[in-house]
């Protein structure tokens, strides 16, 4: 296990997400367990679970998650004490370790990836007071959600990867010069003009990709307004309305998109879109994330995008799905 003060703490955020802490690679590790989103926060007793320990973590970790139309918490907290840590439990996905010790006299960070199954990653706070476990929590609990939603986008990668659909993966390279892992249950229900709506069809719901190219001039092109504006054109040209004049575009009122810059994204330097998008002239509506990337091997922009819609359901774990098969995409070398 690796032991570091707080100031090199942020060392090990940029190196774990790629590397794996020594014999990881030579043993056969069990798969990590837990439900989608879950966090498993371990404390030494109950009054630690009950009192600020506890509700610092939930503070954090329940918020609700932005882009989606209904409340969703980014993740559920759960909660065992250290006496109950099996052989099960300790192999879960996303574990938060606590434990106060008066003999210590500085706060203690040691985090580990795939300690006892895989994908997993743990992070132990030892602290020798609640207060000094709190501040030191707060210090690290973003850099910690980004690697639990890692995670998370681990999983389901290797849960779809197995059923590739190999056409499509041969449609996306041949005409955007990209691979990305689209899952079965998938078609194509547009493929034209730099453009591709790769679709899943329910009784109830639906789930598609959209995928487009454009020239890319210089860096105003990834400017959050441009990326909107050229979104809503190309959405209100090729995904229409179940109503004649009907078509999709960017939701900017009930809940406006944000955007994000992503330096390591894996196809390489990426703004990430979230929001939601509605349908003008009728009553649809439901979350998207996208990334424009720039092709390093070309002057276009590649924008990859996810969209659900269904209504009235949760569709927090649909959305990650998506992001983690987005998150699959690169450029064909």
């Amino acid at each position: 296990m690796k032991r570091l003060n707080l100031l090199a703490f942020i060392l090990v955020l940029l190196t774990s997400l790629t590397s794996c802490d020594k014999g990881t690679n030579e043993l056969k590790r069990a798969r990590s367990v837990g439900g989608t989103s879950e966090i498993l926060f371990v404390t030494q007793n109950d009054e630690q679970w009950n009192g600020q320990m506890g509700q610092t973590v939930r503070d954090f970790f329940e918020q609700e998650q932005y882009g989606l139309p209904q409340p969703e918490k980014n993740f559920r907290v759960s909660h065992i004490n250290t006496d109950a840590l099996n052989d099960m439990f300790s192999k879960h996905r996303n574990l938060i370790i606590a434990k106060i010790d008066k003999d210590i006299a500085n706060p203690l960070v040691e985090t580990q990836k795939n300690w006892k199954a895989e994908p997993q990653f743990v992070m132990r706070i030892t602290a020798p007071s609640i207060e000094s476990w709190v501040r030191t929590f707060n210090s690290q609990k973003d850099g910690l959600k980004l690697l639990f939603d890692q995670n998370e986008r681990d999983r389901f990668q290797e849960f779809f990867r197995p059923t590739t659909d190999h056409k499509i993966v041969n449609k996306l390279k041949d005409r955007f010069g990209v691979t990305m892992n689209i899952p079965e249950g998938y078609f194509i229900g547009v493929d034209k003009d730099d453009f591709m709506w790769i679709r899943k069809e329910t009784a109830d719901m639906s789930m598609a990709f959209l995928i487009y190219e454009l020239p890319y001039k210089d860096t105003a092109d990834l400017n959050p307004n441009n990326i909107i504006n050229v979104r809503d054109s190309i959405v209100k040209k090729y995904i229409p309305g179940p109503i004649d004049g009907s078509y999709m575009t960017t939701d900017k009122e009930f809940l406006k998109p944000v955007f994000t810059v992503l330096p390591d994204f894996p196809a390489g330097y990426a703004v990430e879109t979230r929001g939601l998008w509605n349908v003008v002239g009728d009553f649809m509506a439901g979350p998207f994330v996208s990334y424009s990337i720039v092709n390093p091997e070309s002057t276009k922009i590649v924008t990859a995008e996810g969209w659900i819609y269904y209504p009235n359901k949760e569709k927090r774990d649909l959305l990650r799905q998506q992001e983690s098969i987005l998150y699959s995409l690169k450029f064909v070398e």
